[in-house]
């Protein structure tokens, strides 16, 4: 059996085609990689935006922020709901995944700057932290980006993820996370422990050991900035100092330390679907774990109940009544003539 398709038909279905192959195209052309699944996909490294649904994760990762890193927690922004929505796509957590949800459990704060891996012309363009870290900054890094990645803060959200290696696996997996454009990374990492003046960056042996931690991650120490972070939070357990340490990939185009981790790109219009879905699993999580408000139970009207002692007389009364009801009214009286 022969199945004719008019002309008009036919034209309709080829555009179609053509418009579904330049679609997926496209689709495949702006992929970029969302996050990154660890240890057997129970943490994920993922994008700050992706959380800006889920409320209680957020004000987790804002307490935190606020207690390790004082008047600088939220780089400029006064909420967290700012900073996810417009420095959320440069903005790395990490997230573990259990039967309850998703609970934070580190973070690094990040922007993009176009310095070439200088930490001079760094220091150069934006002279102190807050510079670095104001909404002019955040802007250009949102709308411009860059070939240097600046890592500003990095993150362990408790005390249990001290010394666990939280750290050193969301270091590893935000340098292979990002564009295949940003060919070095720039750390500000804060002198905690010792004047600046005894950090020698030709000596190991000075390091502190956030320097150390950086080392061990193939970074090189590049510029010393002495009070580079004013004002400090009086009391608080980072110094002004900062060294800035870098970061840069191979000929290869590959960072120091290859991925520990499996990388996950989406487009644009698979972004959206994952988000939609992601909001939907918290909302029906959220139903799951609904409990109705118990309310007041409506009082009842209760008849009082007589007394034995009582009960023949009411019922003598209620004879004495009957009665009377069932005698005939008596016939009025005529008038006297």
């Amino acid at each position: 059996m022969r199945t004719h398709i008019h002309a008009k038909g036919g034209l309709i279905v080829a555009a179609s085609a053509i418009a579904a192959a330049m679609a997926s195209a496209w689709e495949l052309e702006h992929r970029k990689v969302q996050h990154a699944d660890l240890e057997e996909f129970r943490l994920r490294v993922e994008h700050l935006s992706s959380l800006r649904g889920d409320k209680d994760a957020l004000r987790s990762i804002e307490s935190s922020l606020r207690q390790e890193w004082g008047d600088f927690a939220l780089l400029g922004f006064e909420r967290i709901e700012e900073m996810a929505s417009e420095a959320g796509k440069t903005v790395f957590v990490v997230v573990e995944r259990g039967s309850e949800g998703e609970t934070p459990r580190a973070i690094v704060q990040t922007l993009l700057a176009d310095v070439h891996g200088d930490a001079g012309e760094l220091a150069r363009l934006y002279p102190t932290f807050a510079d670095l870290t104001s909404r002019e900054s955040w802007a250009r890094s949102r709308e411009k980006g860059g070939d240097t990645a600046v890592l500003l803060q990095i993150t362990t959200l408790g005390p249990a993820e001290r010394g666990a290696g939280t750290g050193s696996l969301l270091r590893s997996a935000v340098l292979n996370m990002l564009d295949r454009g940003v060919a070095h990374a720039l750390t500000t990492t804060p002198v905690d422990g010792k004047a600046a003046s005894e950090v020698d960056l030709a000596d190991a042996s000075t390091y502190t050991p956030a320097m150390r931690f950086h080392a061990r991650g193939g970074a090189e120490p590049a510029l010393l900035l002495p009070g580079y972070k004013t004002p400090a939070r009086t009391g608080g357990p980072h110094g002004r100092d900062v060294v800035v340490m870098r970061y840069s990939r191979d000929q290869a185009g590959h960072w120091p330390q290859p991925p520990t981790m499996k990388l996950h790109s989406m487009g644009p219009l698979q972004v959206r679907a994952s988000r939609a879905l992601r909001q939907l699993g918290r909302r029906t999580r959220r139903m799951r774990s609904y409990r109705p408000p118990v309310l007041p139970r409506r009082p009842h009207l209760r008849l009082p109940v007589l007394p034995r002692r009582v009960a023949p007389l009411a019922r003598l009364t209620n004879r004495a009544a009957a009665r009377l009801l069932r005698r005939p009214s008596p016939s009025p009286q005529a008038p006297a003539a």
